[in-house]
């Protein structure tokens, strides 16, 4: 690899395409414009014990002012991951996080970048900081996943000025960069639609997961009650988490109670898929006998019958617009670049809401039956879930 002579006697290293001037810094650079030898830097580098504390804060700070890269072997990697503080989101919360991979690896493709899955919690040691540990991973730059106990974490990432970017979590911390979808107005809306066509018994089946997406939804819901002139009911309100067995879990407790709810809006879609299928094995037609408004990340909603009425945010892009704002901040060096993006959500009504039922069929939708049982609607249609 060629290197270039400054006039302090500093090193650079022929760097990648994109990068300031062509050229990347090396240790020696570094080690000269903070006047530190090569060693104290490089043991900085590779969190070595020995090492001042204002020191190792000087030389980390710098790196990332620059954005040094360190060499694996003889080529400067270009990597990004999605970093996610503890594990990674399991397969039932639904289908944000396969649509939201999806949009981050079409947005790689720019400039090149191949990405990486990472836990900090799990593979983070204690004494080493954010940016050593993700430069000892490789990696240039980060799309992290945040839940409010874990938002400390993010700020201290933020501080440390390591490139990096939230995916739908907001932050009044201004060194934190974030992209987000606000589906609090779609939710109220949501909700405004279910009163619209005469439900007063609205239940709300929260995933309990501490983010704002989903505190922006169950506020959505409180505030369409109140401006509508309803008195919030605790026992409408199930927090569980997600999947198909807690829809289930929601329809026989709503269904329960004394005064059965008749409309239902979840806020995960497979909560809202199990919600459909046990309506189905408890024999109430969809809309007829429940309406349901659930909350869509991808095109779920397209491939159920009744296609579903949902509070929409496309995943997919959210991932797309995170990676490239991200991958063109590394690749054109723009350290002090900001992105604090928040995004439209729609609500779309499909056919899974319907005025209130009458009191006859709510009562026959409440009588047991047999699970697995093929069920015919008054009209001798069968109703079903049809998985495209």
């Amino acid at each position: 690899m060629k290197q270039f002579r400054m006039r302090s006697g500093g090193v650079f290293a022929a760097g990648p395409p994109g990068l300031r001037g062509g050229v990347m810094p090396s240790v020696r650079a570094i080690a000269t414009q903070l006047s530190l030898s090569p060693a104290t830097v490089s043991r900085v580098l590779n969190n070595h014990p020995d090492v001042e504390e204002t020191t190792r804060e000087r030389v980390l700070a710098r790196i990332n002012e620059i954005g040094y890269v360190p060499r694996f072997g003889r080529r400067i990697t270009n990597v990004i991951a999605l970093a996610y503080p503890d594990e990674p989101v399991r397969n039932e919360y639904g289908s944000f996080e396969p649509a939201l991979l999806s949009g981050i690896m079409r947005g790689l493709g720019e400039h090149h970048f191949d990405l990486k899955l990472l836990s900090i919690r799990r593979d983070k040691s204690p004494e080493e900081s954010y940016t050593q540990f993700f430069m000892r991973k490789g990696i240039r730059g980060v799309v992290l996943r945040c839940f409010r106990h874990n938002r400390a974490m993010i700020t201290n990432i933020a501080a440390e000025k390591f490139p990096s970017i939230v995916i739908a979590e907001r932050f009044d911390e201004p060194e934190v960069n974030f992209l987000r979808a606000d589906s609090y107005p779609s939710s109220r809306r949501a909700v405004e639609h279910l009163i619209g066509l005469g439900h007063r018994r609205i239940g709300l089946a929260m995933h309990n997961v501490a983010d704002s997406d989903h505190a922006d939804r169950r506020r959505g819901y409180t505030d369409a009650l109140a401006a509508a002139g309803l008195t919030l009911d605790p026992s409408l309100v199930m927090e569980l988490p997600s999947g198909f067995s807690a829809g289930e879990q929601v329809l026989d407790a709503m269904l329960g109670l004394q005064d059965p709810v008749t409309a239902i809006f979840a806020t995960n879609p497979m909560t809202t898929l199990g919600i459909m299928r046990r309506a189905q094995e408890r024999g109430l037609v969809v809309p007829r006998d429940l309406s349901l408004v659930g909350v869509d990340d991808s095109d779920v909603r397209l491939h159920v019958w009744p296609r579903l009425t949902a509070v929409t945010q496309d995943a997919s892009a959210l991932g797309l617009e995170a990676a490239q704002w991200l991958t063109r901040v590394i690749a054109n060096g723009q350290r002090d670049a900001v992105c604090r993006r928040t995004i439209a959500t729609t609500f779309e009504v499909n056919g899974t809401t319907g005025p209130v039922a009458g009191a006859a069929s709510r009562e026959a939708a409440t009588q047991p039956v047999v699970v697995g049982s093929v069920i015919p609607t008054a009209s001798g249609e069968i109703t079903s879930i049809h998985a495209r």
